[in-house]
């Protein structure tokens, strides 16, 4: 039986208006791996930018009607902000009802390095950051992938996701699952899989750990976000997949989002603009 789902990324709820208050100098500064913020000459308050940007795909989301939505991290710039957290789940509200929706922890949700405060706030706010869900003989796969990124301040959480996500394949493995999927925040790799390890990929020695375990069960695809652009590889057969932002956008992608269809044949995605 075939399936259709949506997976979005960084809504980020925040970005724009944070951006806008960036002088030319800071925003030149900033910029990371050849991506550039793009400067605001006006600066302004609140968030009616991504308001608008996240209505317009909750209801590309009504009218195409997936089997679920997915989205892969960074919710909102601040973690502590109740009015940009509760601005995105006013939006969310107006997803119907019959179509469920899984978050996935972001750096801005629980930070760039993790902690047992923001973890226990993240999961009280959102429901648990490492978990597997079904439709049909589908498998998906969500985990936390700050904790892959600096598990520095949190003893156990690194050792508690490998296993988690071995446990999972492996199950998934042994149900001879048709597709195997898994969803997080970070990009594993933007180019090969032993490139240097920069801000928006998972550190290599992880990393490895991690695609490991895709090969070796034989993952059908990772759907990530991060890099607010697009990124496609392809390893071993295994799609590696970065959607663009709901929100702000970087490099030459705008915002938007991915339209994914699944059968027995295989998989096949394409990138919706918001603009």
């Amino acid at each position: 039986m075939p399936i259709r789902f949506i997976q979005m990324a960084d809504p980020q709820f925040g970005m724009f208006s944070s951006i806008s208050k960036l002088t030319e100098e800071e925003a030149i500064s900033r910029s990371r791996e050849g991506l550039t913020l793009r400067y605001v000459e006006q600066e302004f308050d609140g968030f009616a930018p991504e308001t608008k940007l996240f209505t317009k795909a909750i209801k590309y989301a009504n009218e195409y009607k997936p089997d679920f939505v997915v989205i892969c991290g960074d919710m909102v710039n601040e973690a502590d902000s109740d009015d940009q957290r509760k601005e995105l789940f006013r939006i969310t509200s107006q997803l119907n009802k019959d179509i469920p929706i899984y978050w996935v922890a972001g750096n801005h949700d629980v930070g760039n390095t993790p902690t047992p405060e923001t973890l226990n706030s993240y999961r009280k706010l959102f429901g648990e950051d490492n978990y597997s869900f079904q439709i049909e003989n589908y498998y998906f796969i969500t985990i936390n992938s700050s904790i892959c990124s600096d598990p520095s301040l949190i003893p156990g959480e690194w050792d508690s996701l490998i296993g988690f996500l071995e446990n999972e394949l492996e199950k998934a493995s042994n149900m001879d699952a048709t597709h195997k999927i898994v969803f997080l925040h970070h990009p594993l790799f933007l180019e090969t899989p032993d490139e240097p390890d920069n801000y928006f990929v998972i550190p290599f020695p992880r990393r490895q750990e991690i695609i490991s375990l895709l090969h070796r069960n034989k993952a059908s695809a990772v759907f990530s976000g991060h890099l607010h652009r697009n990124n496609y590889r392809n390893l071993k057969g295994i799609e590696y997949v970065s959607t663009g932002p709901v929100g702000y956008p970087l490099a030459h992608d705008p915002s938007g989002i991915r339209i994914v269809d699944l059968d027995g044949t295989g998989l096949r995605h394409h990138y919706l603009s918001l603009e």
